[in-house]
């Protein structure tokens, strides 16, 4: 919980958060009286979910207290079905385990979390292969129907040897905008609730960091975007093998105790950015050397 000295500061966060986002809804035409709705039922299903009393149920009293929402409207909202606003969680498919696994180390991978190429099938039932990839995820889709649909999301190629190739390291297919508005939703969110943690438990800091330099030249934009991308594969090629590592699912021996979803990743972003102003009286003087960039939130 933030102090009452935080919660403007908090406030004032919020209102620069939600400034891109009002901005897109104006564009893509939702209006406010669609946000507003949308804000007032997640206001009552966040209390209702995150904020219950452990003694006594919740009554349209207690959440008209906690939200600052009408005891009538609150009745009213209740009644309506919930979550028919949600947006729906991230698929988790036979696709994205195959890719998961092709990317998570030996024997598919390199330890560091370069994908092999594989072939496609062996008469040796030990031998590394894609066919033994998919039978190893305990799935009953024959494995060929599972490579049909790498081929078609266009994450695998199927090379004139035959052995398999991934190319796309993700399962979301490069015209799918409606998976990606999906990942508007969990990867914001997981984000925000990063920083948030921080805030709230700074002895005890979750991973979140970047780097940020403000004079860079758009002739270089090309390339730094390019060699970004290569770095940020690699960086989740390394994460991948990680996480995979303690995955009981895949090692039953790994360390034990409550069942816990965990997320590292990583983004890039570049905007316009004006050169710092410089008062009359300065002009004539001997510049200082900013410092060339900085790592944020050492956590």
């Amino acid at each position: 919980m933030l102090s009452r000295h935080l919660t403007s500061h908090f406030a004032a966060a919020l209102r620069r958060l939600l400034r891109p986002i009002v901005r897109q809804m104006i564009a893509t035409g939702l209006t406010y009286p669609t946000f507003n709705q949308m804000v007032r039922q997640l206001y009552l299903e966040v209390a209702e979910d995150d904020f219950a009393l452990p003694f006594k149920r919740q009554t349209d009293s207690r959440l008209a207290l906690v939200t600052g929402i009408s005891r009538k409207e609150i009745s009213q909202l209740r009644r309506r079905r919930r979550g028919a606003a949600e947006m729906p969680e991230v698929e988790e498919t036979i696709v994205t385990h195959v890719i998961g696994r092709w990317m998570a180390g030996p024997p598919y991978a390199t330890p560091d979390g370069i994908p092999r190429r594989l072939r496609y099938e062996s008469s040796d039932p030990n031998a590394v292969s894609f066919a033994r990839l998919v039978r190893e995820l305990g799935s009953d889709i024959p494995v060929r129907a599972v490579l049909d649909e790498l081929l078609h999301i266009g994450s695998a190629a199927l090379l004139p040897d035959g052995d398999v190739e991934l190319r796309r390291e993700v399962h979301i297919p490069a015209g799918d905008s409606e998976g990606k508005l999906v990942l508007l939703g969990s990867d914001t969110a997981e984000l925000f609730s990063t920083i948030m943690h921080n805030i709230e438990h700074g002895d005890t800091p979750w991973l979140q960091r970047k780097v940020a330099y403000d004079n860079i030249g758009g002739d270089a934009l090309p390339a730094l975007q390019e060699e970004a991308r290569h770095a940020g594969l690699d960086f989740v090629r390394r994460a991948n093998a990680l996480l995979s590592s303690y995955d009981r699912d895949r090692h039953p021996e790994a360390p034990g105790g409550r069942r816990s979803r965990v997320v590292v990743g990583v983004y890039y972003f570049e905007e316009p950015t004006a050169a710092p102003e410089t008062r009359d009286d300065e002009q004539d003087e001997k510049p200082t050397p900013k410092a060339p960039g900085r790592i944020r939130r050492k956590s």
